[in-house]
């Protein structure tokens, strides 16, 4: 490196790295987002490597060392998430991304076997509870309101009544 630079001359080649760098970085962005893109809408299909994110654990298959499964993943891809929001919302880096979708894509009909044994037993599950739950919540609506509190349970109850009508009404 040069001796004796000026402070401006400083400035200068600092601004000049810097902007090298912003370049080089953007570059870096596209090349993961073409890779990223190939790999998602399966152009090519993705290359075949050893997938390091996906393991399979007691609760399925999921990201490795964390507890999210593949099966909410299909749920954003199925709801039309763009993949890009999917990996932020669950905090994923652009190798683990490719990966779950490598590992989607060469499994295809596994995972989507899988991915709907897991749906039909959460649709059971939801209805199970459901109907439990139902006579214990239409007993707590029909307990007396605690000592003192009549006035104010009055009150909500009459906001809540006049809110649904309203409702009905639009």
């Amino acid at each position: 490196m040069e001796q004796n630079l000026s402070p401006e001359q400083v400035k200068e080649r600092i601004a000049k790295l810097e902007e090298e760098v912003r370049r080089l970085q953007k570059e870096l962005a596209g090349l993961r987002s073409r890779q990223l893109i190939d790999a998602l809408t399966l152009r090519d299909g993705p290359l075949p490597r050893e997938n390091k994110t996906v393991v399979r654990t007691t609760r399925g298959l999921t990201v490795k060392g964390t507890r999210l499964t593949l099966y909410s993943i299909m749920d954003e891809i199925k709801d039309d998430n763009s993949f890009k929001n999917i990996r932020d919302i669950y905090e994923l880096t652009d190798e683990e991304m490719l990966d779950v979708l490598d590992y989607i894509h060469l499994h295809r009909k596994e995972v989507e076997a899988e991915y709907q044994e897991v749906v039909r037993r959460a649709e059971e599950e939801r209805k199970y509870w459901e109907e439990r739950n139902r006579e214990r919540f239409a007993e707590i609506a029909n307990l007396p309101p605690p000592p003192g509190k009549e006035e104010l349970v009055a009150k909500l109850r009459a906001r809540k009544k006049a809110r649904i009508e309203a409702e009905s009404k639009k």
